[in-house]
């Protein structure tokens, strides 16, 4: 019986793309671990058991799962010697662990590309070297690295050289069940936002430079010209200093077509994502690029970004455009809004593309990972 401590407190009451991610990683993986014992750590404010299972027990630790409290804290409070093997998910290790470990890397932006990471210097500045010194530790330390994509394993080998070889691809999978065009509720829904019947095109992502979300704005305004019947619906986490997007948002021509949404519940992104004309996914950098698969499971055709992960992810069923080229991304924007032919390709080849990322793959090439990580020694 191979036992391994999973930390699994980016599950908690917050809702976040690590977490929502893992939660459908356990749940595939749970079922079909023979021989394996699970101890997954908690955060006290999680709502309740993750997964019954009787291979399954739960530890809590009130801390963040990438904190200074988690990484030199958790190794004092908890001792895991007994156990097999620690899989972080998030990127990062705590010390004095007493046993080996297993790190999922999503991205190496904080350490090839901080100012993509934050536009506010000093935040860029400290976490910069927080996550360097982290991220160096852990994939060094590591018995196996998870890359979630070809090009974070391709970062990694940059980065990391030497550590190329134990760095194992596993992509995320995708839930055709839970992202479909029947999750989403009625247009009226959107009233508060939008004008019954209006078109809208939308854009889902954090308020970080490298969303790339103000190129995408002003290409959007260019081209829609002076029309008035298609907007653009902007789901974003604002960040506490973004004066470059502030002074875009504050334009008469800007505040004219663009709805911005700072938080939505799942069923009014679900909702957003039904009734859309089309996705907005032009990144500057990304470790993996899920809002793209979501639409596409939505039915929605993608314009994407030529940056190297968004690309692996997409394959043939985006419209690509390079982030940085105003006149590309415009010419991109017109159209994949009015080219019905190429509007009905991109969606029948989306439908297609989700189904090459499968949870219960993500399942068994992690399950060979942890074997291959134990036997390592």
């Amino acid at each position: 019986m191979l036992r391994v401590v999973i930390d699994a407190r980016t599950l908690s009451g917050k809702k976040s793309g690590i977490g929502n991610t893992l939660e459908a990683l356990l749940k595939h993986l749970v079922p079909m671990a023979e021989g394996f014992q699970f101890l997954l750590l908690r955060h006290p404010d999680a709502p309740g058991r993750l997964i019954d299972h009787e291979r399954v027990t739960e530890l809590t630790f009130p801390a963040e799962t990438k904190s200074p409290q988690t990484v030199f804290g958790l190794g004092i409070a908890h001792r895991f010697g007994e156990w097999d093997l620690y899989h972080s998910p998030a990127d990062i290790v705590p010390l004095g662990l007493g046993c080996p470990w297993v790190v999922t890397v999503h991205d190496l932006m904080w350490v090839e590309a901080p100012e993509l990471a934050s536009a506010f210097f000093p935040v860029r500045l400290v976490n910069g070297l927080w996550y360097r010194a982290n991220f160096g530790r852990a994939i060094r330390g590591a018995r196996r690295v998870i890359a979630i994509s070809e090009a974070t394993a391709r970062a990694i080998g940059r980065v990391y050289p030497e550590e190329r070889d134990k760095v194992h691809v596993v992509h995320h999978g995708f839930d055709p069940a839970r992202h479909d065009r029947s999750r989403g509720g009625p247009r009226s829904a959107l009233d508060p936002w939008l004008p019954p019947g209006t078109r809208y095109s939308l854009i889902v992502g954090q308020g970080s430079p490298y969303k790339n979300h103000p190129r995408m704005i002003r290409a959007f305004v260019t081209a829609m010209g002076a029309r008035t019947d298609h907007r653009l619906v902007l789901v974003r986490r604002f960040s506490r200093v973004d004066a470059e997007m502030s002074e875009l948002l504050a334009r008469p021509e800007v505040k004219r077509l663009v709805v911005t949404i700072p938080h939505v519940t799942d069923e009014i992104l679900f909702t957003l994502y039904a009734h859309a004309h089309m996705l907005l996914f032009a990144s500057l950098y990304e470790g993996f690029g899920l809002p793209a698969l979501e639409a596409m499971g939505f039915g929605l055709p993608v314009l994407a970004s030529t940056a190297e992960a968004v690309r692996e992810v997409t394959g043939p069923a985006a419209l690509h455009a390079d982030p940085y080229d105003h006149a590309d991304l415009v010419a991109k924007i017109r159209s994949l809004d009015s080219d019905a032919e190429l509007r009905a390709r991109l969606i029948d080849a989306g439908a297609r593309r989700i189904r090459d990322f499968s949870w219960e793959r993500a399942a068994r090439d992690t399950l060979a990972v942890y074997r291959q990580a134990v036997e390592a020694r």
